[in-house]
């Protein structure tokens, strides 16, 4: 078969799927004559008749066309009894029923017909047909679809009812798969308020980073955060690392100087400047009070204290205050 006659052939088989292919005349739309007979509308062949000829009316070229078709429509075009009798009033049924053939979305019409949503079923068919539309092969591709892709997909409404939080329409969607939340562009309302998913982050985040035991985390920034999804947690800590650390790994023994930053207002409690002297005394091997004479301000510097010696113009007057005042020599420190 030469290409001329392949070409003209799909063209054929084109125009028979296309209902618009048949043209209607003025002569058999009995509609526009008046009142048509009664039980004209019971029978299928007028209905398709008439939507046809409305869609060549509104200006349809091809099936998909009636997608934008209005209840509207109908009744400027003398229809209003068709609608009524036929359809419910419900120009969607008038299409969908009159074209049976054609795989319709009902999300794609201008208005969705009522309760649509109401039924999980649909939910599952729109999310099959929104992953085709957004090319979404894995599972994971899930996590980079935002709210406009939903709206530009005519699934505004569908998402009001997962308050307009993809990470819960996905998880219906899929709800054998561990999702993670926080991965999406948006986590649920009041998602960081439950501290079991505060700890389920944190867990997840340390495996990003490598984090094989708890002390690893002293090294970990608020960048790091930020980069993996976790901007929103630090607003519930105030920014802070450590109160997350501390918070969903309560049962470790802390020492705050060793984080990035400690806690506003740290170092004014003595209790902190004590608790990090007798830190620093094992640390440095400081084992009689006459050890500290040799401490110098490197020393705090290179072990975490930098911040508390900003409070004081020495080491003396630190350890004076901490009652560490015997061990200490004359001479200068540096």
């Amino acid at each position: 078969m030469s290409k001329t006659r392949t070409r003209a052939a799909k063209d054929a088989s084109k125009r028979s799927r296309n209902p618009l292919s048949r043209k209607v005349s003025n002569r058999e739309a009995v509609w526009l004559n008046g009142p048509v007979p009664t039980g004209y509308w019971t029978i299928p062949e007028n209905q398709r008749l008439y939507l046809i000829w409305l869609g060549q009316r509104l200006g349809y070229r091809k099936i998909d066309d009636y997608y934008r078709i209005r209840t509207s429509d109908f009744k400027e075009n003398r229809g209003s009894g068709a609608l009524l009798h036929c359809w419910g009033s419900s120009a969607v049924a008038a299409v969908m029923g009159t074209f049976p053939d054609y795989d319709w979305h009902e999300w794609l019409f201008v208005s969705c017909p009522r309760s649509f949503w109401a039924d999980r079923a649909n939910h599952r068919r729109y999310m099959k047909w929104l992953a085709e539309q957004c090319n979404i092969n894995e599972p994971d591709d899930w996590y980079g679809i935002t709210n406009r892709d939903f709206r530009r997909h005519k699934g505004g409404a569908f998402l009001l009812h997962y308050d307009s939080t993809i990470s819960e329409a996905v998880k219906s969607y899929q709800p054998k798969r561990n999702w993670n939340e926080w991965q999406f562009g948006k986590t649920p309302k009041g998602f960081w308020e439950d501290r079991k998913n505060r700890i389920r982050y944190m867990k997840w985040l340390g495996k990003r980073l490598g984090c094989k035991k708890l002390d690893d985390w002293y090294g970990v920034t608020r960048k790091d955060f930020e980069h993996h999804f976790g901007n929103q947690l630090m607003k519930h800590y105030n920014g802070s690392p450590l109160a997350a650390a501390m918070d969903c790994f309560s049962n470790h023994n802390w020492l705050e100087w060793k984080f990035a930053r400690v806690p506003a207002g740290f170092w004014k409690k003595k209790t902190n400047r004590e608790r990090y002297l007798d830190w620093l005394e094992k640390k440095l091997k400081i084992r009689k009070p006459e050890d500290w004479g040799r401490v110098r301000r490197a020393d705090l510097k290179d072990n975490y204290g930098g911040g508390l010696l900003a409070m004081f113009r020495s080491i003396e007057t630190l350890l004076r205050q901490s009652g560490r005042t015997k061990a200490v020599t004359s001479g200068s420190r540096r």
